[in-house]
């Protein structure tokens, strides 16, 4: 659904009993569907799940993944859903509560991050300040990023 299809549907009466959403909220419904289709598509492409297999193996109903999916919620998902979510797709759970609350505005046109590149930066993140990870790998990761940051768009 785009923006407007959003903006639109979200300042139906019918559909928020005539509860007007700011575009805040808009864009934090707009960015977790993205984030949510992101990770199942992910998770198809690398393990063969559908849906309703990520949300059995996650122990969220399917028609919260399918709400999650077309951002068609009123009230922020439960923060206990969206961490066996992120748990059951191996996703750190901060990027998918920074997405809900990014204060980008879609409205303004405002670019949304890419949700999947921005868990994998926050793993990288937690990684690199987790005192367990040798210095061997610190040093593999940071090699990693010289070489990706550095490397001419594909």
């Amino acid at each position: 659904m785009t923006a407007d299809g959003l903006a639109s549907r979200c300042s139906d009466p019918r559909v928020n009993n005539g509860a007007a959403m700011s575009a805040t909220t808009l864009t934090g419904q707009a960015a977790f569907a993205r984030f949510v289709r992101d990770a199942v598509d992910d998770a198809a492409d690398q393990h063969g799940w559908s849906v309703a297999e990520v949300a059995e193996r996650s122990g969220v109903s399917r028609s919260t993944v399918f709400r999650w999916l077309s951002g068609d919620w009123r009230h922020h998902p439960e923060l206990p859903k969206v961490r066996a979510f992120c748990e059951a797709l191996h996703l750190p759970l901060g990027a998918a509560l920074r997405v809900l609350t990014q204060p980008t505005q879609i409205a303004a046109g405002a670019p949304v991050a890419d949700p999947v590149a921005e868990a994998h930066i926050a793993a990288i993140r937690a990684r690199l300040a987790d005192p367990r990870t040798s210095s061997v790998d610190r040093q593999r990761i940071r090699a990693g990023l010289r070489r990706l940051a550095h490397q001419a768009p594909a």
